[in-house]
C-alpha cells in the first residue's frame, strides 16, 4: 500500500541516523562524566574527535539506516513484531558501538555507555512508531479493490493483518456474479466495473488496488487506470500479478502493494519548502494583521447579530472535510435561507453566486469586495488545512452537485486562500474556466508560480477585480 508517510520518512532517514550518532555521542559523554577534563564537554570532544572517530561516525550512521531497514521492514506488520525488530536493530547497533569502544581502548565504562545508548535509541524508535501509528489510525487510507477472486481475497487478508490501523477497505468492484464470490468479498461488494467512475466520484477514495489477472483483464485494468487518473486517485497493483507491462511508469516490487504513481524526490522537497513558506507566511500575517483582526471583529459584532467568524465545512486535500474560517459577512441565519435563494443562482455549474445576495450585510459587502473576510483562513494555513496558494476549497453543497469524476482531481493538492482563479477575474470567471485554471495550476505547479500568484493577488485585491 502506498504509505503517504513514507515520503516524509525518506527525508527523515538521514535525521534518524544523525539522532543515533548524537545519542552515541551523548552516551559517551554521560559515561565519561566522572572523568570529564577541566575544560568540560568542549575539551572532551576536542580530544575524542579524531580521524578514526570521524570515519566511524559516518559508517555508524550508514549502518544504522541499513540495520533498521532490514529488521523493521515492512513497518505495517503489527506493533509487537515491529517493536521486536526495533529491539533487534538497537541491540545490533549497540553491539557495534561497544566493539568500537573496546577496539579504540576507551577509558570510560563501555557497559554503561552501551546501556544508555540502547535505552535512549529504543525509546526514540518506539515513540516514533507509536506516533506514526496514531496518525495513520486517525486518517486511514481508503481503498477500493478491483477484482473479487483469489488475488482480491489475498489483498483483503493483507489489509486486515498488516495494514489494519492505516488502511480501510471500502469494498470490491467486479463484473462477476455475487453468488460466485467468497462470502467476505460478497458482503463488501460495491458494484460492477461500469459503476467504478461513479463510485470514485461519490466516495472519498485514496487508492484503487487492481487485483485481477493481467492476461485476461489487461484492457479493463488500463481503463481503470485512466478513470482513476482522471479523478486523481492513486492506483496500486498486486506484486505477483504482472504478466505484461502497462504503458505507465516503471513500478518497484518492494512490498505487497506498489505505489503506481512515480514519485520524484525534488517534488517532495519543493512541497516541504511550500509548507515552510505557508507556516512562516501565516504566522507573519497573523502577527502583522492582528490589529486589523480586532477592528474587523468589533465592526462585525457591532453591525449585525451573530458570531464574528463564519465557520463552514469545506472539502480539502484528499477530499477530507475541514472547518474553514471567515469573518462573517452575512446575516446569522444565512445557511437556513439558502434553499429559498437556489432559484436565483446566477452562476452556471454546481457553484452558487448571486450578485445582490440579500443575506450579505452592509459591512459584509465591503469585506467581500476587499477580500478582508478571507483573512481568518491564515489560521487554516497554519493548521495545515490549506495553503497560501491553491485551488479554492469548495463547500459540501457544491461538491455534492459535481457530475463529472474529473472534477475530483482538484482535491489532489491543498486548497489555497488565493489561486489562479482569484487573479483571473474571480466571480466574473465561469465555472468551466475556473476548473480549467485549477487544473492548470495542478499540472504546472512550482514555487515560482506560487510567488507570481501572490504578487498578482495584491493587485487583484486593490482593484477589487471580480469581487462580489
Amino acid at each position: 500500500m502506498k504509505d503517504r508517510y513514507s515520503k516524509l520518512s525518506g527525508h527523515l532517514a538521514g535525521a534518524d541516523s544523525l539522532f543515533a550518532f548524537a545519542m552515541a555521542l551523548a552516551s559517551a559523554v554521560y559515561g565519561n562524566s566522572a572523568r570529564m577534563p577541566p575544560g568540560g564537554v568542549r575539551e572532551f570532544l576536542a580530544m575524542r574527535i579524531t580521524l578514526a572517530n570521524a570515519v566511524f561516525a559516518g559508517l555508524f550512521m550508514v549502518a544504522w539506516a541499513f540495520c533498521f531497514r532490514a529488521f523493521t521492514r515492512p513497518e505495517p506488520c503489527g506493533i509487537l513484531r515491529t517493536v521486536v525488530g526495533i529491539a533487534k536493530g538497537c541491540a545490533v547497533m549497540t553491539a557495534l558501538l561497544a566493539l568500537y569502544l573496546y577496539a579504540a581502548h576507551t577509558e570510560g565504562p563501555v557497559v554503561k555507555i552501551s546501556a544508555v545508548f540502547f535505552l535512549s535509541c529504543a525509546s526514540f524508535k518506539i515513540c516514533r512508531l507509536l506516533f506514526r501509528t496514531w496518525i495513520a489510525s486517525r486518517d486511514p487510507e481508503l481503498v477500493i479493490i478491483l477484482g473479487s477472486g483469489r488475488r482480491a481475497s489475498k489483498a483483503w487478508r493483507e489489509i486486515r493483518t498488516q495494514y489494519h490501523s492505516s488502511v480501510k477497505l471500502l469494498g470490491f468492484v467486479d463484473d462477476q456474479p455475487v453468488s460466485e464470490m467468497a462470502p467476505d468479498v460478497a458482503t463488501r461488494y460495491l458494484g460492477t466495473f461500469e459503476d467504478l467512475s461513479d463510485l470514485l466520484l461519490r466516495n472519498v477514495v485514496d487508492e484503487l488496488l487492481i487485483a485481477m489477472p493481467m492476461k485476461s483483464c489487461y484492457d479493463k485494468a488500463q481503463r481503470a487506470v485512466a478513470i482513476a487518473e482522471q479523478v486523481g486517485v492513486h492506483v496500486a497493483f498486486m506484486h505477483d500479478m504482472y504478466s505484461t507491462t502497462l504503458n505507465q511508469a516503471a513500478h518497484r516490487d518492494l512490498e505487497l502493494f506498489n505505489d503506481f504513481v512515480p514519485f520524484h524526490e525534488h517534488y517532495v522537497t519543493r512541497q516541504a519548502v511550500k509548507r515552510v513558506f505557508d507556516v512562516v507566511g501565516s504566522l507573519v500575517g497573523l502577527f502583522l494583521l492582528s490589529p486589523l483582526f480586532v477592528l474587523i471583529a468589533i465592526a462585525v459584532k457591532l453591525t449585525s447579530k451573530g458570531p464574528v467568524f463564519f465557520v463552514q465545512e469545506r472539502y480539502g486535500y484528499r477530499r477530507r472535510i475541514f472547518h474553514m474560517y471567515k469573518f462573517r459577512s452575512m446575516v446569522k441565519n444565512a445557511p437556513d435561507l439558502m434553499n429559498e435563494l437556489e432559484r436565483h443562482n446566477e452562476a452556471a455549474g454546481p457553484i452558487f453566486k448571486m450578485r445582490r445576495d440579500p443575506r450579505v450585510t452592509r459591512l459584509g459587502r465591503f469585506l467581500r469586495a476587499s477580500s478582508l473576510d478571507e483573512l481568518p483562513q491564515l489560521l487554516n494555513v497554519l493548521f495545515g488545512h490549506m495553503s497560501l496558494v491553491g485551488p479554492r476549497p469548495m463547500s459540501v453543497r457544491d461538491v455534492s452537485l459535481f457530475n463529472e469524476a474529473t472534477l475530483m482531481r482538484r482535491f489532489t493538492v491543498k486548497p489555497g486562500i488565493t489561486g489562479l482563479w482569484q487573479v483571473s477575474g474571480r466571480s466574473s470567471v465561469g465555472f468551466d474556466q475556473w476548473v480549467k485554471l485549477d487544473f492548470n495550476y495542478i499540472d504546472d505547479w512550482s514555487l515560482a508560480l506560487d510567488f507570481w500568484i501572490l504578487a498578482r493577488t495584491v493587485k487583484a485585491v486593490v482593484k477589487r477585480t471580480g469581487a462580489v
